[in-house]
């Protein structure tokens, strides 16, 4: 059997990283929540109200491309073009339904209600591990945040789901006017303890190109979770259930 020694010797430092961390941060979508349902499905619903059939395929087409192309232009959910974040997300969903029958009327009703929507627990499920992990680390004086790039729906969506009164904040990229990669939503929440180094702080995140390489270039250590087996030399852990294993073993 091989034995990985860069991989091994990344985790014998990340014991020591997370043992002496005074600050640990968490992505949210796709590592603490992921979407109950397919949220394409969803906007094919809100039209179906209304009496109007779509296409999954067609609408999962234009939504990938709006989202580019969206983030591409206005990034930061519109905070940098003075643009309000519903204004963002309203041009979005007209744009997922080009190609359809649906009138304006029609799309700006289906908008208001997905944006409303969006914000139920019902829309969102908790990973296996996510309050028992933060309630773990809030034992071991950690202070814990979320950097996220998302809108200012993320605090009723967490309130909603119990989950915000475990965080000491939540850095949104909207409130902000950055987002990841960018370094600077990394360094906002350093500002939030008073006096932390790069070198005492861990974000983990599902991303390598969002959760991972921006904070280690900031100097913070990084942890993924995902499911990508081919990242062989990097800390990972296929769940938060198996990082909340690993984290407590750091502390026995």
């Amino acid at each position: 059997m091989t034995v990985n020694f860069g991989l091994r010797r990344a985790m014998l430092k990340l014991q020591t990283c997370i043992r002496g961390a005074r600050l640990i941060t968490f992505d949210v979508t796709g590592t603490l929540l992921n979407f109950s349902r397919n949220p394409v499905v969803l906007y094919m619903e809100e039209a179906e109200k209304r009496g109007f059939k779509t296409d999954l395929k067609l609408l999962s087409n234009n939504f990938k491309q709006s989202w580019i192309e969206q983030n591409e232009r206005f990034p930061c959910f519109g905070a940098r073009h003075q643009m309000h974040w519903t204004e963002w997300w309203t041009k979005l969903v007209i744009k997922t339904f080009e190609g359809t029958e649906l009138d304006e009327i029609s799309l700006l009703c289906i908008a208001e209600a997905l944006i409303e929507k969006f914000k139920s627990p019902l829309c969102w499920n908790l990973e296996n591990g996510s309050v028992e992990l933060l309630d773990f680390l809030r034992d071991k004086k950690k202070a814990i945040g979320v950097i996220t790039n998302f809108d200012p729906r993320i605090y009723t969506i967490l309130d909603n789901l119990s989950m915000l009164s475990r965080f000491d904040f939540v850095i949104n990229s909207y409130d902000v006017k950055f987002c990841k990669p960018e370094r600077q939503i990394f360094d906002s929440a350093l500002l939030k303890c008073s006096g932390l180094k790069p070198w005492e702080a861990v974000h983990i995140g599902d991303s390598f190109h969002f959760d991972y390489k921006p904070p280690k270039l900031a100097g913070w250590e990084a942890i993924l979770v995902n499911q990508d087996d081919s990242m062989k030399n990097i800390p990972r852990f296929n769940s938060i259930q198996n990082l909340k294993l690993f984290i407590e073993e750091c502390f026995k």
